[in-house]
């Protein structure tokens, strides 16, 4: 079995490349690249942009699945929905909360039963008057 290959050729043309304008796209330097027949993929132009210190990269192991590891291992649950998203399943309330909540409830649509039986009570004598 052959041994692979590394592909220096096209990390030196990229660093090239770059160290003479900064502001290069991938596309020209890959387009000047495939002229000279190298070989050049996307992650080489980022890591070639961080060896000359043009973006910044972030520790590894800093990620979204790192933290997610760490949380899972100090036992604490990470949230699964995106920020403003209601839950699947409300929070259960208390018993006496919701017990309160839904005689309150209960009261309030019995004054409201008041208010609609009298209110059709005076149409009915306005309708009364009128045909009578």
């Amino acid at each position: 079995m052959a041994a692979k290959k590394k592909n220096t050729e096209g990390m030196a043309f990229l660093i090239k490349a770059l160290k003479k304008n900064r502001t290069a796209t991938y596309s020209t330097v890959k387009a000047a690249a495939e002229k000279k027949g190298l070989t050049v993929w996307p992650i080489m132009f980022g890591r070639a942009q961080l060896l000359l210190g043009y973006v910044r990269a972030a520790k590894r192991g800093t990620g979204k699945y790192a933290r997610a590891t760490a949380a899972k291992a100090a036992g604490a649950m990470m949230p699964r929905r995106g920020p403003g998203r209601p839950r699947k399943n409300p929070l259960p309330a208390d018993s006496m909360d919701g017990l309160a909540a839904i005689v309150a409830a209960v009261k309030g649509s019995q004054q409201a039963c008041g208010r609609y039986k009298g209110a059709l009570e005076r149409i009915q004598a306005i309708l009364a008057s009128a045909l009578a």
